[in-house]
Parts: C-alpha cells; structure tokens; sequence
C-alpha cells in the first residue's frame, strides 16, 4: 500500500491497517493516532515527526525506520521489530515495548519514561541522555549499550543484563536493579542513591566516583571492582563480595559490611568511622605484603 492511500483511508475514518506492507514508504508529519498496524511492514519507512500515539504497532517490522521526533506515547510495540531503527527523540512514554528487538536501534534524547521494555533486546543500541524514569526493563538485554548519562530514576532494572554497557553519569536513585548484571560496566560517577542492588553482579565494574550512598549491596558480587572515590555513606553490604575491589579514598561512613568478604581489598584512604564490619572476612591488600592470614572481625 502506497502512503497516500493510507492517509486516505485513514481520513475516511478506518483504523486497521493491520498486515499491510509500507515498506519505504514516507508517512513522515502524519497524524495516524489510533492506527492499527499489528504486523504491519514499516521497514525502512520515514516516520519522522509522525504521531502515532496510542497506535497498535504489536509485531510490526520496522528494522532501520526514521522515527525522528516521533511520537508514540502509549502505543503498543510489544514484540515489534526495531533493530536499527532511529528515535532520536522520540516520545515513547508510556508506551509497551515488551519482548521489542531494538538492537543497535538509536534512542538519543529520546523520553521512555514509564515505559515497559521488560525482556527487550538493547543490545548495542544508544540510549544517552535517554529519559527512563519509572521504566520497566525488567529481563531486559542491554549489553554493550550506550547509556551515558540516561535517568533510570525508579525504574525496574531487576534480573536485566547490562554487562559491559556504559553508564557513566547515569542515574539509579532508587531504582530496582537486585540480580542485575553490571559486569564490565562503566559506572563512574553515577548516581545510585538509594538503589537496590542486592544479588547483583558487579565484577570489574567501574564505579569510581559513583554515590552509592543508602544503596543496599548486600550479597552483590564487587569482586575486583573500581570504587575509588566512591560515596558508600549508610550503605548496606552484608555479606558481600569485594575480594580484589578497589575502595581507595571511599568514603564508607557508617557503611555496613556485616560478613563481606574483603581479601586483598584496597581500603588506602578510605573513610571507615562508623563502619561495621562485624564477622567480615577482611584482609586489605596493603597486608599482602606481611604475609598475614585472613581474620574476622568480632
């Protein structure tokens, strides 16, 4: 079907285009709110600026579509393909996106706030200065991202994989992110004040700089991660893993580090008045040097 007679046709007052075939096609400027597009091929289409909010674009292919300042707030991605697509600031929010393939899609400055990307493959793709607030990304694939300086404040990250993804400069504050993969990630200076954290993988994260103040870390794996700098003021760390991690010149005020693992932990620097290290295994890697076994504090 031509664009032409979509707009046509949509005037005229129908609203299923389910299954039709725009591929290429331009539709940019449009305003299409409501379409029903379920399955539709929007393949290469230009889609920029065109309003499709409350849109049922459920399964519809859109691999390397333009969809520059387009708005789809509330529309309905789920299982659609993206892949390549570029948003650049679009307007998603509220939008459902669950099980969506948008690797290596586009999203600059787009607004995904309270938007549901849960089980979503973001592979790659570029979400920098990306708005996520109260977003669910839960089971979300977001390895190897770029994510510089997103907002994910309150959003729902729990059992997501971020390995290797960056993060610098973004912001957690309490956001879910317990059985998160965070593995090799550039976490400098972000902010997760106050997030959930417990059960997730860090090793070999970069968080250097980042707050982690009021953030609850207990059993995470830290091992050989970079904290240097970081603020960990009342955060909690029971039972966590730091074996190798780096937590020179931290500041770990009142930190609770109840039966962490801590071997050949750097704490140089580090500020610990306050710190409860009741029953951790503690070995700081400036001991190394004297040979001296592990101990546990009482």
């Amino acid at each position: 079907m031509k664009a032409r007679e979509l707009v046509d046709r949509y005037n005229q007052g129908f609203r299923d285009f389910s299954d039709t075939d725009l591929n290429r096609e331009n539709l940019s400027g449009m305003g299409l709110t409501a379409i029903d597009l379920a399955n539709a091929n929007l393949s290469e289409a230009n889609l920029s600026s065109t309003t499709l909010n409350e849109a049922n674009l459920y399964g519809a292919k859109l691999s390397t579509t333009i969809l520059h300042r387009a708005s789809l707030s509330d529309a309905n991605l789920c299982d659609a393909d993206l892949n390549g697509a570029s948003l650049i600031k679009a307007d998603l929010h509220g939008a459902r996106l669950e099980r969506a393939n948008l690797r290596d899609a586009d999203l600059t400055g787009a607004n995904l706030n309270a938007v549901s990307l849960a089980n979503s493959d973001l592979t790659g793709a570029n979400l920098s200065c990306v708005s996520l607030v109260g977003a669910n990304l839960e089971g979300a694939n977001l390895a190897e991202a770029f994510l510089k300086g997103a907002n994910f404040d309150g959003a729902k990250l729990n059992g997501a994989n971020l390995e290797g993804a960056n993060l610098s400069g973004a912001s957690f504050s309490e956001a879910n992110l317990s059985h998160a993969n965070f593995s090799a990630c550039d976490l400098s200076h972000a902010n997760l004040y106050a997030a959930n954290l417990s059960d997730a993988l860090l090793v070999k994260a970069d968080l250097s700089g980042a707050n982690l103040s009021g953030a609850n870390l207990n059993e995470a794996n830290l091992n050989d991660a970079d904290l240097n700098g970081a603020f960990l003021v009342d955060a909690q760390l029971g039972r966590a893993c730091l074996d190798g991690a780096n937590l020179s010149k931290s500041n770990c005020y009142k930190a609770n580090f109840k039966g962490a693992f801590l071997l050949r932990t750097n704490l140089n620097g580090a500020n610990l008045n306050c710190t409860d290290f009741t029953n951790a295994s503690l070995q700081p890697v400036d001991q190394e040097a004297d040979r001296n076994s592990e101990y546990v504090t009482e």
